[in-house]
């Protein structure tokens, strides 16, 4: 068994003892170059040194079908320290980060845009009283204390966050229709969250 493994084994080396020598000298190398650019580009650094290690693994195997003399494995080991090394600086250029947009502000402005867009001119009666609206917003608060409790997906916790600064301008007050369609609405969303997250 072991025999017929060591066999396969004398196989394969041959098989790629046909390719070019200079292919099995630098094809790994540059192989090392090409994934490091690559990892530096998207930040994976965390990724290089098992790729190098997995890659070095495979030069040494392919060195195998062609080396004569423990001098071919040293050179070799040398070319591919030294492309590991040129590779790991890669990971010093400032490559672009890709920014993730705040969806804070878009959120807040999804809610707090109705009422500006729908100030009125003159005095408008109140479509709900103070003590209405303090009663409403002691209910949504009651469900955002259990929300901020939770743990929300960064998004949920951005849309929780905006609600609750609109909601500050409804406070202590009567509210126009405006106010209280931005009030419900902010209800309704909390809701979704607690929903969402079976609270």
């Amino acid at each position: 068994m072991l025999s017929s493994i060591i066999m396969d084994i004398r196989d394969v080396l041959a098989e790629f003892a046909r390719l070019p020598g200079w292919l099995l000298y630098f094809g790994v190398p540059v192989l090392l170059l090409v994934a490091g650019l690559i990892l530096a580009f998207v930040h994976a650094d965390r990724a290089y040194p098992p790729v190098a290690l997995f890659l070095g693994g495979v030069g040494l195997f392919l060195i195998a079908s062609i080396a004569e003399s423990l001098a071919d494995y040293a050179v070799w080991a040398a070319l591919y320290l030294a492309a590991a090394a040129l590779a790991r600086l890669l990971f010093f250029i400032p490559f672009r980060r890709r920014v993730k947009e705040d969806r804070s502000e878009e959120i807040y402005e999804a809610f707090h845009l109705p009422l500006e867009e729908e100030a009125p001119a003159g005095e408008a009666p109140p479509a709900m009283s103070a003590e209405e609206g303090e009663l409403q917003l002691a209910h949504v608060d009651q469900l955002i204390e259990k929300l901020r409790a939770a743990e929300l997906d960064p998004a949920d916790r951005l849309e929780l966050d905006a609600v609750a600064r609109t909601l500050e301008g409804c406070r202590g007050k009567a509210l126009t229709a405006g106010e209280q369609r931005t009030l419900n609405d902010c209800l309704s969303a909390v809701l979704k969250l607690t929903a969402k997250y079976s609270l």
